[in-house]
């Protein structure tokens, strides 16, 4: 006659509302009464155990092939009594990935524009692991029956939502990025949130995932052009600064103002004439206003001047009249073409 086969504890699809072969479940509970002190646990391809004897007794077996005794001793033995209660825990070694996204945008502010944005961000956590099975336990999977990937991504996803702000907005601080650098440096944002979040996570949940990814983040085109714009204002207004300053340490040196003012205005009317209305210039401001200037050096002129103050050659373009025979000569001429006497 053959041997009584000892009492066998499996994992069936029966246990389990979701296809077990889908990788969509986190674990699966099942629970039995021990009426054989050989009674042992079957592995399940890919899944860690937890044996948790007579309610209280909580053992983690990572994922092996060889059977797992429910009594592994010869006090157990002794002590074992019939009906003894057994609950066996199978927990998924692999998942698929865990994708993640901001409910709520985060409000950034831009360090050289000064000018406060909306962030949103997005991505995922991949290649989960156990690292405390008595927290795990204890956090996790307490009296639950079963919990599928999509129940336990949801519970995780608002804990990382929850903290990824502050999280965030500590990384693109120390990595001193601006907005148009966060995607560059997506890798190097994810290493810094993961470097404060792992601990906590491990600590207080008794599992991580070796890697935290963010995929993308969203800003809008409004907000992009918003801090664009601010930046240009403060770039013209730093460059108008410097302008200023120029034409204060040549205050004495006037000819070296006005060729300094000259190529200004060649290079940038706006800043220009709004140099020129910082200083008082009665042409600053007005961008269609024509200035009359010198010919030959360039030094602005009032309505009546006729000479230069500067260089003091003649600088009005009317036709100077003979004061001997009366004949109308061009502005620029020194002697009259038809008497040849010297024009005042």
């Amino acid at each position: 006659m053959f041997g009584k086969k000892p009492q066998i504890i499996k994992l069936n699809q029966e246990f389990c509302h979701a296809d077990l072969n889908d990788n969509q479940v986190m674990f699966v509970r099942v629970s039995d009464q021990i009426v054989d002190k050989h009674a042992y646990v079957e592995p399940h391809d890919g899944y860690s155990v937890y044996i948790i004897k007579g309610g209280s007794d909580i053992r983690f077996y990572k994922e092996g092939k060889d059977p797992i005794r429910i009594f592994d001793d010869k006090s157990e033995i002794k002590a074992w009594k019939q009906g003894f209660s057994v609950d066996v825990i199978y927990m998924a070694g692999t998942n698929p990935p865990i994708n993640w996204g901001t409910q709520n945008k985060i409000t950034y502010r831009d360090p050289n524009s000064n000018r406060a944005i909306e962030v949103g961000a997005s991505g995922s956590l991949e290649d989960f692991s156990i690292t405390n099975p008595q927290q795990f336990f204890k956090k996790v999977i307490g009296v639950r029956k079963e919990l599928s990937v999509k129940e336990f991504g949801n519970r995780f996803r608002a804990v990382i939502i929850d903290d990824f702000a502050d999280c965030f907005l500590k990384a693109v601080e120390k990595l001193n990025l601006t907005y148009d650098q966060f995607d560059r440096y997506r890798k190097e944002i994810a290493k810094e949130i993961w470097a404060e979040l792992g601990p906590y996570l491990d600590n207080t949940w008794g599992c991580t995932f070796q890697r935290f990814i963010i995929s993308a983040f969203a800003i809008t085109e409004s907000d992009k052009n918003a801090v664009d714009e601010a930046l240009a204002e403060t770039k013209k207004q730093q460059k108008i600064k410097e302008d200023l300053a120029e034409l204060e340490r040549l205050d004495d040196k006037q000819w070296e103002r006005e060729k300094y003012l000259r190529k200004l205005e060649q290079e940038d009317k706006a800043a220009y004439y709004e140099v020129l209305k910082r200083v008082g210039h009665p042409n600053g401001g007005d961008k269609n206003q024509k200035t009359t200037r010198c010919p030959h050096c360039g030094h602005d002129l009032t309505d009546t001047d006729t000479f230069c103050p500067l260089c003091g050659r003649r600088a009005s373009k009317d036709t100077i009249v003979c004061p001997h025979c009366g004949k109308d000569n061009d502005s620029s001429a020194s002697f009259c073409s038809t008497c040849g006497n010297k024009l005042k």
